[in-house]
């Protein structure tokens, strides 16, 4: 399935790029910044610290990385990836001096590859439930020491990931580590999945900052 995946994002790259030019005309896409959409950045870290890669899609994804920041920030070089314009704003005007800012690649191989030579990351701290097929099973492929935090499932992904619990339990195989962000979410992920996932409470309530 992972494969077939892959080819059909390979086919769709042209439909891609034309929806990523109609983002930049809607001012949902910084023209200045949209091939970092396709692993491709012009800056790189200063020193040859280890890289820690931190994603989180949205706004409120990325208020839960608040703590991994202020605790590695002064012994790792922090890469932060968002999905959404808003996001980066906040991660910037916040964090702007504690971390490195891409928007994320988008979810084709040659891409995801792309971006992870440019940065080849020591760890990935994943967030939320923004799950990629082919970023994640390339990082598997790759031996990357990946952990996912405060993932959630909604009643209405439960019910989509019920019809393939298969591909649902090989993503989140692609993490050494799984933490759910609350009960509810993890008795659910584990009614469709045997992967070993652990409670540790929403990442969002640590979260200091008051922007």
């Amino acid at each position: 399935m992972i494969d077939i995946y892959k080819i059909l994002g390979l086919i769709l790259i042209p439909i891609i790029k034309i929806n990523i030019k109609l983002r930049i005309i809607n001012g949902k896409e910084l023209p200045d910044r949209f091939r970092e959409r396709y692993g491709v950045s012009e800056i790189s870290f200063k020193d040859n610290r280890q890289v820690i890669w931190i994603h989180a899609a949205s706004l409120g994804e990325f208020k839960s990385a608040d703590y991994f920041i202020e605790k590695y920030h002064n012994k790792f070089n922090l890469l932060i990836t968002t999905t959404t314009v808003s996001a980066a704003k906040y991660a910037l005007d916040c964090y702007g001096n504690k971390i490195t800012h891409q928007f994320a690649p988008l979810d084709i191989s040659i891409w995801v590859k792309k971006f992870l030579k440019k940065w080849e990351p020591h760890l990935i701290i994943w967030i939320e439930s923004d799950l990629w097929p082919t970023t994640l099973n390339i990082i598997k492929k790759k031996k990357i020491n990946a952990i996912l935090v405060n993932l959630r499932l909604s009643p209405k992904s439960l019910k989509r990931w019920s019809v393939i619990p298969f591909f649902y339990t090989n993503l989140l195989n692609s993490f050494s580590q799984v933490f759910a962000q609350s009960k509810i979410d993890l008795e659910r992920i584990q009614s469709i999945s045997n992967k070993s996932i652990k409670f540790i409470g929403n990442l969002k309530f640590s979260n200091k900052n008051k922007k």
